[in-house]
């Protein structure tokens, strides 16, 4: 059963960055669009692994994203739910076997009940986003800590 475990933590730890970019390239777009922002710096931040939570414009694309993305209502407010789903729906995921698929599953839910705690600003939908994501980054780099290296 253990290594079932890491096997989930494995596969959480290489996946945990993967989303279907097609969609959330055009999502993007149009959010740099609606919002007259400057294309190469929003490029620029999204491609950082843990982008700053400090620059506003940033802060709006990211809620714009995640309001399009379904992953936040037209408040403000993180569904987590539908967080803990685009998590879920990573490909490699889905091809688990269902002890391993479960594991997985478990260890999302927990991770986002930690990270739930990460939200400090109603004002700020954007930054409570970035916030939330770079808690999950790090639980996952925490797992990756822990496992045996080859």
């Amino acid at each position: 059963m253990k290594i079932i475990i890491y096997l989930a933590f494995v596969l959480a730890a290489v996946t945990c960055n993967e989303t279907n970019e097609q969609s959330l390239d055009k999502d993007k777009e149009e959010c740099i669009v609606e919002l007259s922002l400057e294309r190469d710096e929003m490029a620029k931040l999204d491609k950082l692994d843990l982008p700053p939570d400090s620059n506003t414009d940033f802060n709006k694309l990211v809620e714009c994203i995640s309001k399009k993305k379904g992953l936040m209502t037209p408040n403000g407010e993180i569904i987590f739910p539908e967080l803990k789903e685009l998590y879920l729906e990573v490909s490699k995921v889905k091809n688990l076997s269902k002890i391993v698929q479960y594991s997985y599953e478990i260890f999302i839910s927990q991770i986002l009940s930690r990270c739930e705690k990460q939200i400090i600003d109603d004002a700020e939908p954007g930054k409570n986003m970035i916030l939330v994501q770079r808690c999950i980054s790090n639980e996952f780099e925490n797992v990756k800590r822990l496992l045996p290296s080859s």
